[in-house]
């Protein structure tokens, strides 16, 4: 059972007082004296062409979010490529800036998941992948031509990655398509409303599950629509998991702590072995 029930709950329960208003209107409407309208077969027609438009932009919407699932994956693999470059010039080469690029690949990993839970720093992010740049100047004549190129274009990507996110949860999704949405799922409710469907308690239960069906799916695709909005710093209902980023995070400073102990490690070898 727990995984037919996984998820956030966080929508369900948010929708869950609208459709109970929607129950209690109707309710106290077909209580009271005022004239209902007689049930139509166009309005299943309606609630069919509601679905449609609801489905198109749903449709749309999942795709820019599986797109936004792989997003943080991808600027971690390119921060661990690079760390592992960084790690094998620091064993063979014994260059100190290999250390201190892997120390500044944690804090780009950690500043970009920063960025993403508070909506701010974009800036210091692109300026701390510019930080990379002397330390690979560094690199350049040490190393094989090839390595550099391959750690610039992981840079590259780092840097497109992360303006990929920001694009995407900066860019709406067809906001004409919201708004017929919205406006239609609104009169549905209305005639719902004023309709006489049959009998009384039957008739509360279809209003309440068309309700919280119809208005759960809007909320949905609103929060689909920007996977990288965090309330309080806090993955919502459907927001991208920001984990790997964090554990990339205490990964690379801890490789950079272990780079470090070594390196001291040497220099009191050398120290002590110098006459």
């Amino acid at each position: 059972m727990t995984k037919l029930f996984r998820g956030n709950p966080r929508l369900l329960l948010q929708v869950l007082p609208v459709a109970a208003a929607m129950v209690m209107l109707k309710w106290l409407y077909d209580l009271s004296p005022l004239k209902h309208l007689e049930l139509s077969p166009l309005l299943a027609g309606v609630i069919a062409a509601e679905v449609f438009i609801v489905g198109f932009i749903l449709s749309g919407t999942a795709a820019d979010f599986k797109e936004a699932e792989r997003l943080p994956g991808e600027a971690v693999g390119s921060l661990d490529s690079i760390a592992d470059e960084c790690l094998i010039m620091g064993e063979e080469l014994k260059l100190p800036e290999a250390c201190q690029c892997v120390s500044l690949l944690a804090d780009i990993g950690a500043s970009i998941r920063q960025w993403l839970l508070g909506d701010d720093g974009f800036d210091d992010v692109l300026g701390l992948l510019r930080r990379l740049n002397p330390l690979f100047s560094v690199f350049a004549p040490k190393i094989q031509a090839g390595f550099t190129t391959r750690l610039k274009g992981e840079q590259a990507n780092i840097r497109r990655v992360v303006i990929r996110m920001d694009t995407i949860r900066r860019t709406s999704y067809v906001s004409a398509g919201y708004l017929i949405a919205e406006v239609t799922g609104l009169m549905i409710l209305v005639l719902l409303l004023i309709t006489a469907v049959g009998q009384l308690a039957p008739t509360l239960l279809v209003v309440g599950l068309i309700t919280y069906l119809l208005v759960y799916a809007i909320a949905m695709i609103r929060d689909i629509d920007n996977p990288f909005e965090y309330h309080n710093g806090k993955p919502g209902a459907a927001d991208v998991d920001l984990g790997v980023l964090e554990a990339c995070e205490h990964r690379l400073r801890g490789l950079a702590a272990t780079m470090g102990n070594d390196r001291g490690a040497q220099e009191r070898s050398a120290t002590t072995l110098t006459p």
